[in-house]
């Protein structure tokens, strides 16, 4: 099992056996995939689905497991052993699920969790607009009071399941002289007047991932569909912003573990001048590199998921292992496929898929540039308070 480490012994046992479904799910009905319509996708998801894999963060009176984040982001780790994009979809919805399940809404919790569990709704996380991505707060998507209910008008773009969802957490500006503070959270359905869907987009490392957008316009949502209200929808938002790098992080470590197997595997079996491949220095010490930035990615996803079910501020620690991830996935890769020589760009070795999952993941939930920023914004904060407290 990948990624398990000396971390896996804090699971309970229904919760290592949850992580076990994962595995077998993902070798048994991921790993053949070579392609993923639209139908296909929903009928995996629908599988993963009844395989308990979709309410892992649900408590068990609505039908999930009540299991840990730390074990959300393992069976992420797992799942992105058979395909990254598909990994990255299912959590997405499962997401939407355990928000309504956590939200003391009950008429919302009544309609859309059991047939969510089933399959039979997808749902997503509705952020990124056109004209922005990471600065949250500047988003377009305006909703004003109306009949007992909220308007909305704008559009979003770049989601994940949004070619095929048909239940929407789609973030709005309630009040755009209030900055993030008038950001509310509604849940907006497939069928509500006012929705249009917008084509999916075709680009490298997105495959499996469902990644499109729509348009509302003139949209009415019901208030009992107000999942977040105004003041409480960016502080949700950047909760699930940090749990989602960590996963994100996870699946990085999950995609250059298989590239460097596939590297290990092909240089100890291949040889050149009377030697193994690996046994060259420059490609032995090369994967010796990839090996050590693999354990760092792990234990930096692993160490913030376990501050986030501690409930403590995960903002940092969460930044630190996307941006570590980020960095080095996709050079761990390159370099496994430069020790496999031309062998390494084939499309029987798998390596040029995982990259572009790697570069992909770059962009979702925040570039490491904007990783970045959250850390040093959060040490010059940390040096500030420091030195008012000696002043006083």
């Amino acid at each position: 099992m990948s990624g398990a480490g000396p971390f896996h012994a804090t699971l309970s046992p229904a919760e290592q056996r949850l992580v076990e479904g994962a595995q077998r799910f993902a070798t048994d009905d991921l790993s053949p995939i070579t392609g993923l319509d639209i139908p296909t996708h929903l009928d995996l998801l629908r599988r993963a689905c009844h395989a308990g894999l979709a309410g892992i963060e649900v408590p068990q009176a609505m039908g999930g497991a009540g299991a840990s984040f730390y074990t959300r982001m393992r069976v992420c780790e797992e799942l992105a052993n058979g395909h990254a994009g598909f990994a990255f979809s299912l959590v997405n919805h499962h997401n939407i699920i355990a928000r309504v399940a956590q939200s003391g809404h009950p008429e919302l919790q009544r309609a859309m969790i059991a047939p969510m569990l089933a399959g039979t709704r997808v749902g997503c996380t509705a952020m990124t607009e056109p004209q922005s991505g990471s600065d949250f707060a500047a988003m377009q998507t305006r909703a004003v009071r109306s009949n007992g209910g909220w308007v909305l008008d704008g559009g979003k773009a770049w989601i994940t399941n949004a070619a095929f969802a048909d239940v929407f957490l789609v973030y709005a500006q309630t009040d755009p002289d209030a900055g993030a503070a008038g950001i509310a959270g509604f849940i907006v359905l497939a069928e509500d007047d006012g929705f249009k869907r917008s084509d999916a987009y075709t680009a490298s490392g997105i495959e499996g991932m469902g990644v499109g957008g729509f348009e509302l316009k003139d949209c009415w949502i019901p208030e009992e569909r107000v999942l977040y209200a105004p003041g409480s929808g960016f502080r949700s938002a950047m909760r699930g912003v940090n749990q989602a790098r960590v996963h994100v992080a996870a699946m990085n470590a999950s995609l250059v573990e298989q590239a460097l197997n596939t590297a290990l595997e092909y240089t100890t079996s291949r040889r050149a001048f009377n030697q193994k491949i690996a046994e060259f220095q420059g490609i032995g010490w090369s994967l010796a590199d990839v090996a050590t930035h693999l354990h760092a990615m792990r234990l930096l996803a692993h160490s913030a998921a376990c501050t986030i079910d501690a409930g403590e501020d995960a903002q940092v620690a969460a930044a630190m292992a996307k941006k570590y991830a980020n960095d080095h996935a996709a050079h761990a890769i390159l370099a496994c496929m430069q020790a496999m020589g031309a062998q390494g760009m084939t499309q029987e070795s798998g390596l040029a898929r995982l990259l572009g999952w790697a570069k992909a993941f770059c962009y979702t939930d925040g570039t490491p540039e904007m990783m970045n920023e959250r850390i040093i914004r959060n040490m010059l904060k940390r040096i500030n308070l420091k030195r008012k407290d000696a002043e006083m």
